[in-house]
């Protein structure tokens, strides 16, 4: 009897492991991508952008085509996209899928590119579904509208050469009190720029003062308004940052000879960080896409490979803090002639599977809710994020604060001067 119960109860564990597996199995697979339309459909489907060169977006064409075997998807380069773009889709040709930025938000001239852009909050009509992105990286239109949905992310921070670290016996430093520490030890070494940057009014100081200005304002919903209405007075709310910029040049751990010889933000930004003595590089997420394939373009780096990582600037007395913002969005044309295949493509795109594949492949941080950094952006994990979008601080706004703090830095203005000039830099 005994012997017939044991059976029986092994025979019931069997029945719910198997269930127990089934289960896990469906939920593993609830965010799969099933096709809604014909998958013979014939049609072709053209995204165009300003990356010269999109290889992980054709690593999604090439997935999508396991789907839609019959669905010819291009990418295609402008040149000018600022300019080219509004003239792409007034034309015979004009693409089903076009590149959109933060930045052109609250520019008034971008407007009438938005209006080409289909409402993709109306998941009744597109089909689509949001859910697999970070909500805080979306923004939705005073009228409940979302013209374009982010695809890939990015944040303002630093690379750091680790092996440097290493072979100094410093410690990378997570709050300011050790960052001046580190920097003064890094001078004492006999390295002339400890922190390094481009020397563009764009981004010297960006990684600098983004968090640390974004964390003055958080929570004034009044200050973010005035600034992003570019009001005069307005300026005041920059002062305490500014400040701080005055009295961080004071110390010269940031070179701004050494500084100028690196002729722009990108490529020459990441070659020089591969010279592979300079201890940290001030630089976006942007630049960090870049650096992989630019490895084997250094004689230096391939002479003498180092460990590298993309860390938050440890601005405040608590540490340091990344502000993430979509580095690329999607908008569909409206007006595609293959509109409803076109939107098969978003709701594909928009899986996390392919949203953490297209950040993989491009090396940038994915814009899906379920994901593992890339080994680059593991020291990210540990740092406070922040959400531009989420926040409702324009562009326009931190395009003022960065002019104004690298007219303080460089000494061409004085922090009153650049308070008083808010809104007309």
């Amino acid at each position: 009897m005994k012997n017939k119960l044991t059976k029986i109860s092994l025979i019931f564990l069997l029945i719910f492991f198997v269930c127990s597996l089934s289960c896990c199995k469906k939920k593993l697979n609830d965010d799969a991508f099933i096709p809604y339309l014909d998958t013979l459909t014939k049609c072709k489907i053209q995204i165009a952008g300003r990356y010269q060169n999109f290889e992980a977006l054709e690593a999604e064409f090439d997935r999508f085509n396991e789907f839609y075997p019959d669905v010819e998807l291009s990418y295609t380069y402008l040149d000018n996209y600022k300019v080219t773009i509004s003239t792409a889709l007034a034309g015979a040709d004009a693409p089903d899928i076009f590149m959109t930025f933060p930045w052109m938000l609250d520019k008034t001239n971008y407007n009438p590119l938005l209006d080409n852009a289909e409402n993709l909050a109306d998941v009744d009509k597109t089909g689509i579904e949001l859910s697999a992105i970070n909500q805080k990286l979306l923004f939705y239109m005073a009228d409940g509208s979302l013209p374009m949905v982010p695809v890939l992310c990015a944040a303002n921070g630093m690379l750091v050469n680790e092996d440097l670290f290493k072979k100094e016996g410093i410690e990378i430093p997570t709050n300011y009190r050790q960052l001046l520490d580190v920097c003064q030890k890094f001078m004492e070494a006999g390295y002339k720029s400890p922190i390094l940057s481009d020397n563009s009014e764009g981004s010297i100081i960006s990684s600098l003062i983004f968090p640390y200005f974004t964390k003055e304002v958080l929570n004034d919903a009044e200050a973010i308004a005035k600034l992003n209405k570019l009001e005069p007075e307005a300026g005041e709310y920059m002062r305490s940052t500014l400040e701080w910029v005055e009295s961080f040049k004071e110390n010269g751990f940031i070179d701004l000879e050494e500084c100028s010889k690196i002729k722009d933000n990108y490529s020459a930004v990441i070659m020089r960080f591969f010279e592979g003595d300079v201890p940290m590089m001030l630089a976006s997420a942007d630049v960090v896409s870049g650096t992989k394939k630019r490895e084997s373009l250094s004689k230096q780096f391939t002479a003498s490979p180092f460990k590298y990582s993309f860390y938050s600037v440890p601005v405040m007395e608590k540490g340091g803090a990344v502000l993430e913002v979509p580095s690329v969005e999607f908008s569909v044309n409206k007006n595609s002639k293959n509109l409803e295949m076109t939107n098969e493509f978003m709701r594909f795109l928009l899986h996390t599977a392919e949203l953490n594949n297209l950040a993989m492949i491009k090396r940038l941080i994915t814009c899906s809710t379920v994901y593992s950094f890339d080994d680059v952006y593991a020291p990210l994990e540990k740092a406070e994020h922040l959400y531009q979008l989420e926040i409702g601080i324009m562009d326009n706004t931190y395009s003022q604060l960065r002019v104004a703090a690298y007219k303080v830095f460089t000494g061409k203005m004085s922090v009153d001067e650049a308070v008083k000039n808010y809104g007309k830099f």
